[in-house]
């Protein structure tokens, strides 16, 4: 089965079945960009939200084992960060999204704007800070992530995105999931060398 398609019978009230509220399938943007599961990381795009919760949940604390005894200034092959930016990276981006699932959740503007997390890199020098605060920083935002993830699905809350059209919070929330998880698998790329 081609991973983008996926049941098109629309039900009573004429929706197509795991169709966000443009009438595509959930995540199809990214099905379509990453694969699914993802070419690289293996990601199922398909995973309900509250398993992809769990799963970056479990990142600190795997993160310190996997880093520990190392600098954190690994680079893995044919990348341009070192493992300990990817986690100061993942860190950011789940509190930009914890931010803008609550903000929606909560009644706030609900355009997505995008960012440039290789600016953001840069105006916060993850290469010059330490492992210690990367992996503090990340301790700390993975619960501000889950909680505003599992209150944004829970309201069955909707976003807009100027190229996306709308998206439910269950497409949102797997969206960085996907990139916390993906760059477990650059970091630990990056430390097994």
């Amino acid at each position: 089965m081609n991973p983008v398609d996926l049941d098109d019978h629309p039900d009573e009230d004429g929706r197509v079945s795991g169709a966000n509220p443009s009438g595509r399938p959930e995540n199809s943007w990214w099905r379509e960009e990453y694969g699914s599961p993802c070419r690289e990381c293996g990601f199922d795009w398909s995973i309900e939200p509250e398993e992809a919760i769990r799963a970056v949940e479990g990142l600190p604390g795997a993160w310190a084992g996997v880093l520990a005894g190392t600098t954190g200034n690994e680079v893995p092959p044919a990348a341009t960060w070192s493992a300990k930016a990817y986690v100061f990276h993942v860190a950011d981006n789940l509190r930009i999204f914890a931010e803008r699932l609550e903000g929606v959740r909560a009644g706030g503007p609900r355009d997505l704007i995008g960012y440039d997390e290789n600016e953001l890199a840069a105006a916060r020098h993850y290469e010059e800070m330490s492992l210690p605060a990367a992996l503090w920083s990340i301790g700390s935002a993975v619960p501000l992530w889950a909680a505003a993830s599992r209150s944004a699905v829970a309201a069955d809350t909707t976003f807009g995105h100027s190229e996306r059209g709308e998206l439910r919070a269950s497409e949102i929330v797997r969206a960085p999931a996907h990139d916390a998880l993906h760059h477990d698998w650059d970091l630990r790329r990056a430390v097994s060398r």
